[in-house]
């Protein structure tokens, strides 16, 4: 079951490593009203997350397919409210901060889900279910 989990965990690493050098390069050609503080936490964060997702969904699947159902819902459920937390405690503490770090989280955010939806969609159209 986790033997499937190795191309992701690896596709994963290498995707944050690229977002990590490209972030690095951007920070020094963006002002500094466009880069937040909190800039090296989200890399970290979204690698996470997406991992902690899919392991739970791979838990899920071994189950059944009904199983798998409801943890992807639920699982996209929970994540949601961490993230608007995230966005909303940051957002009250830092307001300062606030904008440059809502645009950066939503970056973060899109590619990461992005790469899920196109390794869910690999994983199915080839019919290996993770």
């Amino acid at each position: 079951m986790y033997k499937r989990l190795i191309p992701f965990v690896r596709n994963l690493a290498i995707l944050s490593i690229v977002l990590v050098a490209v972030y690095g390069v951007l920070i020094f050609l963006l002002p500094d009203h466009f880069v937040t503080d909190a800039y090296y936490a989200f890399i970290p964060f979204f690698f996470f997350v997406t991992l902690a997702s899919r392991l739970i969904l791979n838990w899920q699947q071994a189950k059944s397919n009904q199983a798998f159902a409801n943890g992807f819902i639920s699982v996209t459920m929970v994540r949601f409210m961490v993230y608007v937390a995230v966005l909303l405690l940051y957002s009250f503490s830092f307001p300062d901060d606030a904008i440059a770090f809502i645009i950066t989280f939503f970056v973060f955010y899109f590619i990461y889900s992005l790469f899920e939806v196109f390794h869910l969609y690999h994983n199915l159209k080839n019919k290996r279910y993770f």
